[in-house]
């Protein structure tokens, strides 16, 4: 696998300087070379990720939504999960196997917006057979990042 690919997979946001130094490029042909990965859709960019439950004003709400579906004749899944993967507030969505089609995660200002967005848009579209939402409660790790730093107790145990 190309250094650069997994420098920028392990440490997203260093600075194109620093990806050079660390993998003995100059800056230029570090630069080109993101580039190309952009150009090729392999690189798709950074993503920031916020602890939403430290910020009083916050109000945010995240839900695994998964979806049964009759796919298209002729396109399969795909014209549906792209349906679904415009609607605002779907951040992710992926066709899986096993005891339904697609899962959805999905985030939200109150339960209430998303128990409206499964009632009212997602079963509204043509071909949707069922759903079931599961609210997240509390995140631990997001994305490899631990949410919350573990601390010692009294006893040399671990606790969140």
């Amino acid at each position: 696998m190309d250094k650069i690919i997994q420098l920028l997979d392990t440490h997203p946001g260093t600075c194109i300087e620093d990806i050079a130094v660390m993998l003995g490029m100059t800056t230029e042909q570090a630069a080109k070379r993101i580039d190309e990965l952009r150009a090729d859709g392999i690189y798709m960019g950074e993503k920031s990720i916020i602890n939403w439950d430290k910020l009083e004003e916050g109000n945010h709400v995240s839900a695994l939504i998964e979806v049964c579906v009759q796919p298209k004749i002729g396109n399969g899944f795909d014209e549906l999960a792209h349906t679904m993967s415009q609607i605002p507030g779907v951040e992710c969505c992926y066709l899986m196997s096993g005891g339904y089609d697609i899962l959805l995660k999905m985030k939200g200002k109150s339960f209430q917006e998303i128990a409206l967005f499964v009632a009212r848009k997602l079963s509204a579209i043509e071909g949707i057979l069922s759903t079931r939402t599961h609210f997240v409660l509390k995140r631990y790790k997001e994305d490899g990042v631990m949410m919350e730093k573990p601390t010692e107790d009294d006893r040399g145990t671990f606790v969140l």
